[in-house]
């Protein structure tokens, strides 16, 4: 059983801490309703579409795990193809585990978005039960509760636990692992043997990291059990202790060992080594510098609550390893060893993914636990089970407040990161989240054939997530525009198209515009998609509809992004034939939305209407809600509306004086101005780029014309305003005033 030094609390015949009912019941109640709470985090949008960003990679499980079925094949590959992919295109950069997991449940579950997010979301759910029961045995069940809630009010643990990569599993099965080993000490019993080495051992097949937590276990074991003298840490079951140690280590060596050959045969070892000498990268530098241009970030995912608990527990659990030689308190320790060395060495890494320090999440939930326990000791000597009732109390009490601090900036993070794809502030560049993509690309798959091609323009920024949208197809990334006929469905975003290169597919092609995407493809293709008859050429548009969604909807697929669906625009259509010199009738329909409004103004202004142009103009005028700005050549931007709703939109209007000079844009930039209200956090020092391209170039904007920027706002937490200007070589200066103008403040 496991030495009295190892907590501060007698235990019984289980090998468990003593605890009254009470308080058992009480940390009982406090488990409930975390792993309630977080099973509604993991699983909110659950049946949803993966989307941009970090989380596109939960599409790519999806894309691998579809391969390793159809081609039966044990490695990931990220690629469709028409043949069985050869070993040279597998990915070795992390243990395989997470990918053959996936595979399983599309085995089970078939071919359906679920598939990608569900072992991770399961395992999330699992993870505070998990720590409640590893903090329970190794303190008390306050301990355990402390453990558990601190998990579920963490920003990063809210914002990454449906994300299907590689910390989820790692931390619920190394937990799994180190429970298994906390109660072998504990009972001596061999079921806890088998559970310890197949925690550990799913954990590292998951990812490294475990195998430095798995290291770090065998270490201590090895010191606890063999090396140090038993007046240390207490006598073991030699042969029990023994069979753990043996079997863990044996389970470390085969699994290293079995991806050090899976990948020698393919031939990517040395890929493997440059991959690592490429994470690692900037070590040079100064820690103390790197963690300060990390501030934001860190402030962020933790809070600076959480990041004080944390460097506490450290001292904490140091002290009473060292000088009391409590050797619970070696466990929160490896854990923030595994985390530090994945967030300090690997630092290339962790300039780019905001979530690398997600194991830190298991780390402070456990320190947490310590300093429960830490603090009814302190409060009543021994802290018995009984005697000790007031002191756990006020412990528990004392934890969860400050949880509740931590809290209020882990709910606005957790929407930032859904609206984002995990992405955040990205160090101010700018953010879509491919919603409107990942809708057309759906439509588009469910129109043609299943072996057509699509091949996606560079300008489609293409990720797995639009990949995955395509149902499994041959997909083209990052495709030139085709010099001749298209081989099956080529997909561009105008938006990041030049003006010529927009005039020459009009002139070649018979093009499908669905808002700013066009679409061109063999004859037959064209037919499936396009509206119009055979004998129309140049240009027929289509737009997206968009409505908010239900509350089942926004419950389970899509709370961040509006429902949407594509239907013929015969107002786009006159646009967009209008500003290419193609022949067009203007639209019959009466104008409901904004942007009907707007075409249906240029509409009457082209015809020679005034009458008519000037009503619609007072009409559109009438519905903004900011102040305008006019500009040296005549350009005035009227102002903006904003909308909210599941996905909020600011939308720019703009009157032009003419064509503007190649290369200028209107930007939209956004910074924080104030803290948010009772936030910990620091504001985002970051001013962030967050408007789109225009879909029609400025340089074919024609006099008198009003033109629109819808600006999807991901809001920041905090005081934000928005600025529009206009940008690059020859653009037009601002009369009056200053370059930008203020179109937006959100508190």
């Amino acid at each position: 059983m496991l030495l009295p030094r190892s907590s501060s609390l007698p235990r019984g015949l289980d090998g468990l801490p003593l605890a009254t009912a009470r308080e058992t019941q009480i940390a009982r109640l406090v488990l409930l309703i975390a792993t309630l709470w977080f099973a509604l985090v993991a699983s909110w949008e659950l049946l949803g579409p993966p989307l941009a960003g970090h989380f596109a990679s939960s599409a790519s499980m999806g894309i691998i795990a579809e391969n390793m079925l159809r081609w039966r094949i044990p490695g990931p590959v990220w690629e469709y193809t028409t043949t069985r992919p050869t070993p040279a295109m597998y990915y070795c950069h992390h243990p395989w585990g997470i990918f053959w997991t996936t595979a399983a449940f599309m085995k089970v579950l078939g071919r359906h978005d679920v598939v990608c997010r569900l072992p991770a979301v399961l395992l999330s759910v699992a993870t505070p039960p998990l720590l409640y029961a590893l903090g329970r045995s190794l303190y008390r069940p306050a301990a355990g509760a402390a453990a558990a809630a601190t998990f579920v009010v963490l920003p990063i643990a809210l914002s990454f636990a449906n994300f299907n990569a590689l910390e989820v599993p790692v931390m619920a099965w190394t937990l799994l692992g180190v429970w298994g080993y906390v109660r072998l000490l504990q009972t001596w019993r061999k079921r806890w043997i088998a559970v310890s080495v197949l925690g550990l051992t799913l954990g590292m097949h998951a990812d490294w990291p475990a195998f430095v937590l798995t290291g770090g276990l065998l270490a201590f074991g090895a010191l606890r059990g063999f090396l140090a003298p038993v007046s240390v840490f207490g006598p073991v079951h030699p042969r029990r202790f023994a069979q753990w140690w043996v079997l863990t280590a044996a389970a470390a060596v085969l699994t290293l060992g079995l991806y050090l050959v899976l990948f020698q045969r393919a031939g990517k070892l040395v890929d493997l080594l440059q991959s690592y000498a490429m994470r690692s990268s900037g070590n040079e530098a100064p820690l103390g510098a790197v963690l300060a241009s990390r501030r934001y970030w860190l402030e962020l995912m933790f809070t600076p609550v959480g990041l004080g608990l944390g460097a506490l527990g450290v001292l904490a659990c140091l002290g009473r390893l060292t000088l009391r030689r409590r050797e619970a308190d070696a466990i929160p320790l490896l854990y923030f060893v595994m985390a530090a060395v994945q967030y300090v060495v690997f630092r290339q890494g962790a300039d780019i993914h905001i979530f690398w320090p997600h194991h830190g999440a298991a780390y402070l939930a456990l320190a947490m636990a310590a300093l429960v326990d830490m603090g009814a000791h302190v409060t009543h000597g021994t802290a018995s089970p009984v005697g000790g009732q007031r002191a756990w109390t006020i412990s528990l009490s004392v934890a969860l407040l400050l949880l509740g601090v931590i809290l209020r900036d882990g709910i606005p993070a957790l929407r930032y990161a859904r609206e984002t794809g995990g992405r955040f502030n990205e160090k101010g560049l700018l953010i879509d989240s491919d919603g409107d993509k990942i809708a057309l690309l759906r439509w588009l798959s469910e129109r043609i054939p299943g072996d057509a091609r699509v091949d996606l323009h560079a300008g489609m920024k293409a990720t797995w997530a639009q990949t995955w949208a395509l149902g499994g197809r041959m997909v083209g990334v990052e495709r030139p525009v085709p010099s001749g006929a298209p081989r099956g469905v080529y997909v561009a975003d105008v938006r990041y198209l030049s003006d010529a290169v927009q005039a020459d597919l009009v002139k070649r092609f018979r093009v499908v515009a669905v808002g700013p995407y066009w679409l061109v493809a063999t004859p037959e293709l064209l037919a499936m998609l396009s509206p119009g008859g055979p004998e129309e050429s140049g240009i027929v548009a289509l737009s997206f509809r968009e409505t908010e969604p239900s509350a089942l909807v926004w419950a389970l697929e899509a709370a961040t992004e509006p429902v949407r669906s594509i239907a013929p625009d015969p107002f786009l259509t006159w646009e967009l034939r209008t500003h290419f010199d193609l022949p067009t009738a203007p639209p019959l329909d009466e104008p409901v939305t904004l942007e009907q409004r707007r075409i249906a103004h240029n509409a009457a202004l082209a015809s020679g209407d005034t009458a008519g142009a000037s009503a619609r103009l007072a009409e559109i005028r009438a519905s903004l809600s900011s102040d305008g700005a006019r500009f040296s050549d005549g350009t005035e931007i009227l102002g903006a509306t904003f909308q909210a709703g599941a996905r909020a939109l600011l939308t720019v209007v703009v009157q032009a004086g003419g064509p503007l000079e190649s290369g200028v844009s209107l930007a939209v930039r956004s910074r924080v101005v104030a803290r948010a209200w009772l936030s910990a956090t620091m504001p985002d020092p970051v001013e962030r780029e967050v408007g789109l391209p225009l879909w029609i170039a400025p340089e074919r904007w024609r006099a008198g014309f009003l033109y629109t920027d819808p600006v999807p706002i991901r809001k920041r937490p905090g005081t934000e305003a928005f600025w529009a200007s206009f940008r690059g070589k020859g653009a037009p200066h601002r009369e009056g005033g200053g370059p930008s103008i203020e179109v937006l403040r959100l508190p």
